[in-house]
């Protein structure tokens, strides 16, 4: 690494590139002061220097992109002969101090307090953000030249082309835990209906056979069951769908939020007291904390959000323990809900990692209770649909709270009178 005065300069990756871009014919072997190149013969282009050497229009404009490259040809005492291109703008420099006779080293000592002496191949950002590629050589007979191409453009590609591979091998790993996961969690449910539908049909047709009217309720509801788990299965896979393909649309229900709380905690009743977990709930909203606050949302959506909260805060919560769901305002209007469990708990680096479609953490619980790994991340897309946000906040063996902040202008403010004669006494 270089530092030049106003600039940040390293060592670009090979000095083949400029002489290349440039076609500077008479430009040495860079090999014999670039080691790494190997064998590689040096593949430089057709322009070259003229009759009498460094004379003016000495090398050829022509292959030469425009603007972004320039030469200046100096003779053996490192004195300025002959440029191409407008070499004082790449360099930042006023046009006055790059002129014939300009000394090189002097010319480099623009650029760094402590100049590097010729030759030398350098990388640096200049301090209007451009990043120049400048290779300084000696000449067959002698001379030196000094090269300077601006790589801002190639460098922002790099990176572009960089980022799109790195999205590229992402979306190939998601896919790949996709298949894995959907593999496992649509097999379920569906061995279930067909191994109790199966086991229903077998019992009817045995001859003289008295089927058991609680067996077959028993089997009935292992069955509907699996179908309500593949349902919202395949709900939440085509909601992905459709974030994917921006065509995710909520619908504007009038929901209160005391009855849509009190919903979803019936719908996870069963499943809490079989896990041997305290579930509770209030509602803190409201003007007078006696009716809830009345909200313009898609009502289907958060009610599945919720239940992916609570599902995931059940899940992950051993017996004994408690989930809790409090909905409140805060100073602002906004509607908060909060779903706090006793759990496991994560660390903090896994907060966003769980937010990620597909990923699930490698513990324990998570190996023992399953699941797709698409709940959290649809509820974050849910709650910034709705111009909200849902926040995960968490510590080993303290448990997990998600935070879903719904913003005030979702919510159905009720008329003047009936907020006067709820305030009154």
């Amino acid at each position: 690494m270089v530092n030049f005065a106003g600039r940040h300069c390293f060592r670009p990756t090979t000095p083949y590139m400029v002489a290349n871009v440039l076609g500077f014919s008479e430009l040495p072997d860079l090999r014999q002061h670039h080691p790494g190149a190997g064998s590689r013969p040096p593949r430089f282009g057709t322009a070259s220097v003229q009759g009498p050497r460094y004379g003016a229009g000495a090398v050829s404009g022509d292959v030469l992109p425009p603007g972004g490259v320039a030469v200046g040809v100096f003779d053996a005492a490192l004195r300025l002969r002959a440029l191409t291109g407008d070499l004082a703008r790449l360099l930042g420099l006023p046009a006055g101090e790059v002129a014939p006779g300009t000394d090189l080293a002097a010319l480099l000592g623009h650029l760094t307090a402590a100049a590097p002496a010729p030759p030398c191949f350098l990388q640096c950002r200049t301090v209007d953000g451009r990043l120049l590629d400048l290779a300084a050589e000696q000449l067959s007979d002698g001379g030196w030249s000094l090269a300077v191409i601006d790589v801002t453009a190639a460098h922002a590609a790099a990176g572009a082309l960089r980022e799109a591979r790195e999205n590229a091998e992402a979306g190939a790993r998601a896919k790949s835990r996709f298949l894995a996961t959907m593999n496992h969690e649509l097999r379920t449910p569906l061995n279930a209906v067909i191994g109790f539908s199966e086991t229903l049909a077998h019992d009817a047709a045995r001859p003289g056979a008295s089927p058991d009217p609680g067996e077959i309720e028993e089997f009935a509801l292992h069955i509907r069951d699996a179908g309500r788990h593949l349902l919202t299965l395949i709900d939440d896979i085509l909601d992905l769908v459709r974030l994917d393909s921006d065509a995710f649309e909520l619908a504007g229900d009038t929901v209160e939020v005391g009855r849509m709380v009190a919903a979803a905690l019936r719908a996870a009743e069963a499943e809490a007291q079989k896990a041997g977990l305290a579930l509770t709930g209030h509602d803190e909203t409201g003007h007078d904390r006696k009716r809830g606050a009345r909200l313009r949302v898609d009502e289907r959506r958060l009610r599945r959000l919720l239940g992916h909260l609570l599902g995931n805060a059940m899940k992950f919560t051993p017996r004994g323990g408690s989930v809790s769901v409090t909905a409140r305002q805060d100073a602002a209007g906004n509607v908060l809900i909060v779903v706090r469990d006793t759990g496991a708990g994560m660390p903090p680096e896994d907060l966003q990692r769980v937010l990620q479609p597909f990923h699930q953490l490698d513990t324990r619980l998570a190996r023992r209770t399953g699941g797709a790994g698409i709940g959290l991340h649809l509820s974050r897309a849910i709650a910034a649909a709705h111009g909200g946000t849902l926040l995960l906040e968490s510590a080993p063996g303290q448990g997990t709270t998600a935070t879903l902040l719904l913003p005030r202008a979702r919510v159905i403010e009720p008329p003047p009178s009936l907020q006067l004669a709820q305030e009154s006494p």
